[in-house]
């Protein structure tokens, strides 16, 4: 699981292991990432499109010499290209339309190493978004095709967050789903409504909300969530493998990821600015219920059954600080997370079982449309879970390093 959002940053609009990957901006960043540009679209009328591109060369502790052992997998050094991103939008009139092309790949601090970009991650390949918006007035609007998911307060793009590192929050968030979604406007307050094919399985029977209200122009408050109406069986695609026979007929679904695409998703964050400094408190609660219909099943060596109610929850707190008339900003996030379970298919990260806590920091450089940042973070098991995982060629450590020298261009 992995999450993004769709393109420049919005004003309210995570693959490896078990995470999946999502697709929308955070509310606030120092960076500043891609801007709407103007362009005549002739027949079609005033369009905008925007573009960012973002590496980065890694470095990071907690290797192992086989990749089965150690989350960190077994490249101490490399170099990888994080995101990409060309989007095209009709913003005005009765019938308005979003298409976006992207790639991206991100590193969940204590959940998943670097690694290159997939591009049969995701059934729709590099089409992130294409939906189409019937708009009658400024305070309604519906949208149909592949739309943007609305779960956390992280982006899959770099250059939507404080740090190019991310929380397991986003880990275990949606996408893109294939599907509708209506939002309403009133005043200072914002709600959508999104029903699809979550977690991209192509079966329609998941629901997501988020409900944003903006006491002023220092304070808001967005509730989110993601409900799963019906049963989403091992065969399923859900994001990873892009097909391969490994984890079910179409995909990784039931490789232990059964349990997040019938997952209950229940998350808040709050944003506080003053001057060129914000705050982000975010808390996010997870579960399923026991799903014992696939129990005599396997996918991918591992069972696909669900024999008791299993759980995450996690916790951060980000931060973000431009300094006043400099090209310099700093981010920076400290986080907590838990998870419960009994089987293979409660590995929410690391392990069934596992906690953890992380930290990291992120100083940045941007002019104009270009932009450097240092990437530092920490993370240490509070818990390997069971069956116990980590760190080194045991896959025992339970502290790990990473740093990543990031750069990236923007417009």
């Amino acid at each position: 699981m992995q999450k993004t959002n769709s393109g420049p940053r919005l004003a309210t609009l995570m693959a490896t292991g078990t995470a999946l990957l999502m697709l929308h901006p955070a509310t606030a960043a120092a960076l500043n990432g891609p801007s709407w540009q103007n362009i005549d679209g002739g027949p079609l009328g005033p369009l905008q499109i925007s573009a960012g591109i973002d590496g980065y060369f890694y470095g990071q502790s907690g290797t192992g010499t086989d990749s089965g052992q150690s989350i960190a997998g077994t490249k101490s050094v490399g170099a990888e290209i994080d995101d990409f991103m060309i989007e095209m939008r009709k913003p005005t009139g009765l019938i308005q339309f979003t298409l976006q092309a992207a790639e991206y790949t991100n590193i969940n601090l204590g959940a998943n190493r670097p690694k290159e970009i997939n591009g049969d991650a995701y059934t729709t390949g590099p089409i992130r978004a294409a939906f189409i918006t019937l708009a009658p007035s400024k305070a309604f609007n519906i949208s149909v095709g592949q739309v943007n998911s609305v779960e956390g307060y992280e982006s899959a793009f770099a250059w939507n967050n404080p740090v190019a590192l991310r929380t397991v929050i986003a880990a275990v968030q949606n996408s893109e789903s294939r599907g509708i979604s209506a939002v309403y406007n009133h005043g200072k307050f914002s709600g959508t409504i999104v029903f699809g094919d979550g977690y991209d399985t192509g079966v329609f029977n998941y629901l997501q909300f988020l409900l944003t209200e903006t006491f002023d122009a220092s304070n808001s408050l967005n509730l989110y969530g993601g409900v799963a109406l019906g049963v989403t069986g091992p065969n399923a695609f859900a994001y990873g493998s892009g097909g391969e026979s490994a984890g079910g007929a179409n995909g990784v679904g039931g490789q232990g990821q059964l349990a997040a695409v019938n997952s209950n998703l229940i998350g808040a964050w709050y944003t506080w600015s003053h001057g060129g400094l914000s705050l982000t408190p975010e808390a996010q609660y997870q579960y399923a219920k026991p799903l014992h219909r696939y129990e005599f099943a396997t996918s991918g060596g591992v069972s696909d059954d669900i024999p008791k109610t299993t759980s995450n929850f996690a916790t951060a707190v980000f931060a973000d600080y431009q300094f006043a008339k400099s090209p310099y900003s700093l981010g920076a996030w400290v986080e907590y997370a838990t998870s419960k379970g009994s089987a293979a298919q409660d590995a929410w990260f690391v392990a069934p079982n596992a906690q953890l806590v992380g930290l990291a920091v992120a100083p940045t450089w941007q002019h104009r449309n270009l932009y450097a940042r240092l990437n530092m973070g920490y993370v240490h098991l509070l818990d390997q879970g069971t069956p116990a995982a980590g760190f080194g060629n045991a896959g025992q450590g339970t502290n790990q390093v990473v740093a990543t020298m990031e750069f990236g261009l923007v417009f």
